[in-house]
């Protein structure tokens, strides 16, 4: 019932990889007219007010029949259906289309102030069907969702509002109810507490699952991840507002006035203003980047370099995924990312467990990691390990005890040579593959495939050349055969 305003990113999803939905900048939820412009089609909750007897045929018209593939007629006459008999909100907007067309205006008052908590009409111009619907958020009448008959400018939607989930979600929100509000409270044995409620709280728990518990958000495929991104965006805009209404919290007053016009480079007294500063908790803010970026050197000045970088990325076959996604017939692994996000945290502390306690490098003194996202969507950990003295690597000898580039036999290793041939190979690319992935300018970004060589050796810049001989294994890729020279680095205990 809302349009969508952001800059969202479409070239992520384009090839054969897992849908992806990225957005840049904010996210807003604009409500507009009841009535389209003349000469424009009905969108969003026009569709529920303006020509329903055609209504049909008009969300038809928002999509290309030729990209999103053949929509059935019957389908969403069905769920057109299902929301009116349903959704409070789809009935209140009927309401109006009704009232709109017996120009009653003072009886479409009051059923929008049954539909409401409270309702503000007093500035309607006479022959405006609409009302101006707001709610109380600490303390101050915050206004949400303004409906006209046709003035031609959308309103925004507040992210405080309870309805702001609901007006651009009703296949999720089948009933349109409302959601999380500010004067939302914890409870303890049914009984209230005096803290409130977070966003962050409320969000985390509609997303899990329960046993007893039927959720549509959690089968809404592609819409359930837009859906998360809106939410995450909520609670980071929520976030930005606390640290800016409490800067002094913060200890920012030395960053005012004349130290924040120098630091910016100001020479006019009239540029002189207020610098809002993101403290270190702010996930992704500069000082939370700097924060993490002193701890690494400070380990670096203790322990010196770090001996490995390994590289541990998500799969969306393992046994855990694979077990939990069975229940789901109709959805893809990539469709419940904050599954996929909490089995991978997990399988990252196991895996560093496993470092530190089978110790298949030696003795971990000290490990660092981060995590980033592909643009696929799916998370790899990127892992620094420092070990003991006695189990640093000193000669080219000492790496292949514990690194290999090579295709294993598969006579005498066939459970290792199924693994490497499966997951650790890169390509095919290059001539036989032009318009792969990793392909710029002709040349691959990797710089795959890699040189033979009967031995492993370091250059002078201290780089490791891999032992890769010519008279290796292959496996065929797409028709192209892959050797010594298209392994990616690995560890076989691993």
């Amino acid at each position: 019932m809302t349009s969508f305003g952001a800059k969202v990113e479409r070239s992520v999803n384009n090839g054969s990889k897992p849908y992806v939905f990225k957005v840049h900048g904010q996210i807003s939820h604009w409500l507009g007219s009841m009535c389209p412009v003349n000469g424009q089609l009905p969108r969003f909750l026009q569709m529920y007010v303006y020509d329903t007897a055609n209504e049909i045929r008009n969300r038809l018209t928002q999509f290309n029949q030729g990209e999103d593939g053949d929509l059935n007629e019957d389908i969403i006459r069905s769920i057109v259906r299902i929301l009116d008999d349903h959704n409070e909100l789809v009935k209140l907007f009927r309401t109006a289309r009704d009232l709109c067309s017996s120009n009653n205006v003072l009886e479409f008052h009051v059923c929008l102030y049954n539909s409401v908590r409270q309702v503000s009409y007093d500035m309607l111009a006479p022959k405006a069907i609409g009302a101006i619907v707001h709610e109380t958020v600490s303390g101050a009448n915050d206004f949400n969702i303004v409906v006209h008959q046709k003035d031609g400018h959308p309103k925004r939607i507040n992210k405080l509002s309870s309805l702001y989930m609901s007006l651009q979600y009703p296949l999720l929100f089948i009933y349109g109810e409302r959601g999380w509000s500010p004067d939302m409270c914890l409870t303890s044995d049914g009984n209230k507490t005096n803290k409130n409620l977070t966003m962050h709280m409320y969000y985390s728990f509609m997303i899990h699952d329960r046993h007893s518990h039927y959720s549509v958000n959690l089968r809404g495929g592609r819409l359930f991840q837009q859906c998360l991104v809106d939410a995450y965006i909520c609670i980071e805009q929520c976030r930005l507002d606390y640290i800016r209404s409490n800067q002094n919290l913060f200890r920012t007053e030395f960053l005012q006035g004349i130290y924040g016009a120098m630091s910016k480079g100001a020479t006019e007294g009239h540029s002189v203003g207020k610098r809002v500063i993101l403290p270190s908790s702010f996930t992704g803010g500069p000082r939370y980047m700097y924060k993490h970026y002193h701890d690494a050197l400070a380990i670096c000045r203790v322990y010196g370099n770090p001996q490995y970088f390994v590289t541990f990325m998500c799969n969306v076959k393992w046994p855990e995924i694979v077990r939990f996604m069975s229940q789901f017939s109709c959805l893809k692994a990539y469709f419940r990312p904050d599954i996929i996000s909490r089995i991978f945290q997990l399988k990252v502390e196991a895996f560093r467990k496993y470092l530190k306690c089978k110790q298949p490098f030696g003795p971990v003194i000290a490990d660092l990691y981060t995590i980033e996202f592909q643009k696929q969507g799916l998370p790899h950990c990127h892992i620094l390990v420092w070990v003991s003295a006695a189990h640093k690597i000193i000669i080219p000898e000492d790496l292949d005890r514990h690194i290999s580039a090579v295709v294993s036999d598969p006579n005498t290793e066939p459970e290792l040579y199924e693994i490497v041939t499966e997951s650790m190979m890169h390509g095919p690319c290059g001539l036989a593959k032009p318009n792969s992935v990793c392909m710029k300018e002709g040349t691959c970004s990797k710089s795959f495939p890699k040189r033979y060589q009967h031995r492993t050796t370091f250059d002078k810049n201290g780089y490791v050349h891999y032992k890769r001989p010519a008279n290796g294994f292959c496996v065929k890729k797409n028709g192209v055969d892959l050797d010594n020279a298209y392994v990616v680095p690995y560890n076989k205990k691993l």
